[in-house]
């Protein structure tokens, strides 16, 4: 799966979540289900990323030092630190559902 295709998953399922258009803990479940899965998704993108950066940072040229590889690698492999922080977004937005599920479980 592509980075883009996971990412409109996510923000299509954000999206609804957070105007409420679930309307039932059906929906609720159905939607972190599918958010559930796109985070899946997205890990192994990370980890591809991850893997791609250490590549860049230890096949540096000698006498490019370590910090300098890092800040290469950085440059060449955006997408590390973009799913970094997507995943931390998203891991809140599943605990939030998860809340919510269980407040309505309780009601």
């Amino acid at each position: 799966m592509h980075l883009e295709d996971i990412l409109n998953k996510v923000n299509d399922i954000t999206e609804a979540y957070e105007s409420g258009k679930y309307m039932s803990s059906e929906n609720l479940r159905k939607m972190l289900r599918k958010l559930s899965a796109n985070y899946h998704y997205l890990t192994l993108t990370n980890i591809e990323a991850y893997q791609r950066w250490n590549s860049a940072v230890y096949k540096r040229d000698k006498g490019i030092s370590v910090a300098s590889a890092k800040v290469k690698a950085d440059e060449e492999v955006p997408e590390l630190r973009i799913t970094r922080k997507i995943l931390q977004a998203v891991d809140h937005v599943i605990w939030s559902m998860r809340s919510e599920l269980s407040i309505i479980k309780k009601d």
